[in-house]
């Protein structure tokens, strides 16, 4: 689970799923979520068991947000801002798809998941067959389909190929953009960190995200980016030698947040900096 202090609630809708009724929020990262709770409600099973779950599971681990949301109270109407575990909303099919419906005690509901399930696990073969079948092969298969079956495959399969081509062109703007950096500081004269600097770096930031993994507020990922966005560098390998110190306190100030006060500092945050020779 991710806790981001800066997220905020910008606007509500309501939306259908199913033939329920559920309100959804528009965050500050623009981003649209529904309360965890809401939906487990619904289906009248346990939040906090399905919260873990969601946290274990590495797919959507990421997507399992705290978000300070208003909540009714009293008998007059009055809304009070709590923080509400919520789940993206793209990744609500996935997560329904991993629920044990047996657990589900009301017979509609029950059977409501398990279509849902059902529909989910055709739309996911559709959107991947793609990679499983070749060409052929699936040609013959939907040659004795309906027509109306035939263009909906055809447009999956379609989807799948500007999916692949897309994830291509992304990471090959990612090496792009890690050369221009490269370029950029060569032009300068920038020194990035050495390669001791580099393993100690990778270790405070695994000692970070164990405290974080700990109380599912984040992972490596989680300090990797916010260093990235902190120092505006596209990776912790373009961290300039001359800033690598403001770097380690920033993760020493990060550590101590997360520990009680007087908390004593793990070896790799106090010891001194091997810079260059040259």
């Amino acid at each position: 689970m991710t806790v981001d202090d800066t997220l905020k609630s910008l606007d509500q809708f309501p939306f259908e799923f199913y033939g329920s009724h559920y309100s959804v929020y528009l965050a500050s990262d623009r981003r649209l979520y529904v309360p965890l709770a809401d939906l487990c409600d619904a289906m009248e099973i346990d939040t906090n068991a399905q919260a873990q779950r969601i946290r274990r599971n590495e797919a959507i681990d990421d997507a399992l947000i705290s978000l300070p949301l208003p909540v009714p109270y009293g008998d007059e109407g009055a809304l009070q801002t709590r923080q509400l575990l919520c789940l993206w909303l793209n990744r609500l099919p996935y997560w329904l798809g991993t629920i044990e419906a047996s657990r589900i005690p009301d017979a509609d509901r029950r059977r409501q998941v398990v279509r849902f399930q059902r529909e989910f696990a055709d739309v996911a073969w559709a959107a991947f067959r793609s990679e499983i079948l070749p060409e052929e092969m699936r040609a013959e298969m939907d040659a004795t389909l309906p027509p109306g079956q035939q263009r909906y495959l055809a447009t999956m399969d379609e989807a799948a190929t500007m999916r692949r081509e897309l994830e291509q062109v992304g990471g090959r703007l990612g090496d792009v953009e890690e050369r221009l950096g490269h370029l950029e500081a060569r032009i300068r004269g920038t020194d990035f960190i050495n390669q001791a600097q580099a393993q100690r770096y990778q270790v405070m930031v695994n000692v970070l995200a164990s405290i974080l993994k700990q109380r599912g507020k984040g992972n490596q990922a989680t300090v990797h980016a916010e260093v990235k966005r902190t120092f505006d560098v596209p990776s912790y390998q373009l961290i300039p030698q001359e800033e690598f110190p403001r770097v380690v306190d920033f993760l020493i100030a990060w550590y101590r947040r997360l520990t009680p006060p007087g908390t004593p500092l793990p070896d790799v945050f106090a010891q001194p900096d091997q810079r260059s020779l040259f």
